[in-house]
């Protein structure tokens, strides 16, 4: 869940830069459509990233694409990065949602989660029942996730920009992956039967060039799978402002099952073959929101429990709205055909 656009010393961008530098992004990437205010007075409450944020959204109602208006300058992104949970140690790099469900009652979660089949299926990029082949992860962090699909047979390597991340995964895990641009990586063309990205679309500012780069790596039928927040999910109309998916200024677009579509097949897949909402991480992404509003730290077993029963209480609204409305779901995954 790495940005894929540079991110470049993220000490030395934070000590020289102290801000961010913005563009106006007035209109929609899509549709060119004027943008209406979603959001204003947003901070980056989490990671201290600097700057007050405003998010938009497209007025075409049949489009609908939400993002940051003004948009970060791209040289200075990596001032967004540098408290990034990706860059921290190892115990607490790699994927946010899975480092979250490490955490105490990560058990008794999964126990009362109802889709906790659906849940552990996103954690193997739903890749699961799929006959194994060889796979890029862009934006594969420090490996974690490759090294369980790895597990399940499938010849595994990765891209990321986070140096500390890409150690770990080669040093600790004994991973092939590539620290660097995905446009610079040295793997063959055409030569992948699955492209997978997690929570990274909604990183760059330019989506559909990303994914134009990731289906060259595509032997021709091979699989894209994509995992991103949706911003028509439940849990967004329930904390609103709050809610862990806006994630400014690192979430620079933000997606519905419609728009994810639409980037899609404007990168030139052939086929989107499949394409759904999850509620499996409802109650993560809870816990997120809460952590926005509240901070982390948590003062007291009873405020733990507290949270828990809560963001729980959350999951299981999520889970029965998600039943009278697919498209509410938290998560977008989509799989598409080169």
């Amino acid at each position: 869940m790495t940005a894929i656009h540079a991110i470049g010393d993220l000490a030395e961008a934070v000590r020289v830069q102290g801000r961010i530098r913005t563009r106006p992004e007035p209109n929609c990437y899509l549709c060119e459509s004027p943008g209406k205010p979603l959001y204003e007075d947003l901070v980056d409450s989490l990671f201290g990233a600097p700057g007050i944020w405003s998010l938009v959204q497209c007025s075409d109602q049949k489009c609908g694409l939400v993002w940051l208006d003004p948009m970060p300058v791209e040289e200075d992104l990596g001032a967004a990065y540098a408290k990034y949970y990706t860059h921290g140690d190892a115990a607490t790099r790699g994927n946010w949602l899975a480092s979250v469900m490490r955490r105490r009652g990560a058990v008794l979660r999964s126990l009362l989660n109802p889709a906790r089949q659906e849940r552990e299926s996103l954690l193997l990029m739903d890749l699961d029942g799929i006959a194994p082949g060889r796979l890029l992860d862009v934006g594969c962090g420090d490996g974690t996730r490759i090294r369980q699909l790895r597990t399940l047979g499938w010849e595994v390597y990765g891209q990321d920009l986070d140096p500390a991340a890409i150690r770990y995964a080669r040093e600790t895990l004994g991973l092939q992956v590539f620290l660097g641009q995905l446009e610079d990586a040295p793997f063959p063309g055409d030569s992948f039967d699955c492209v997978t990205l997690n929570h990274v679309i909604e990183h760059v500012q330019d989506p559909i060039r990303l994914l134009e780069q990731s289906r060259r790596f595509l032997k021709k039928g091979g699989r894209l799978v994509m995992i991103t927040p949706n911003v028509e999910s439940f849990a967004h109309k329930h904390f609103g402002r709050l809610w862990r998916g806006l994630e400014p200024p690192r979430h620079q677009h933000l997606f519905s099952s419609r728009t994810l579509s639409s980037v899609t097949q404007a990168a030139g897949f052939s086929e989107i073959t499949s394409l759904r909402t999850s509620v499996g991480n409802a109650q993560i992404f809870a816990h997120g929101s809460l952590a926005v509003k509240n901070g982390m730290p948590l003062a007291t077993p009873l405020d733990m429990a507290a949270r828990e029963l809560y963001t729980l209480g959350v999951l299981y609204r999520s889970f029965f709205q998600h039943l009278q409305d697919a498209g509410s779901g938290e998560e977008i995954v989509l799989h598409a055909v080169n």
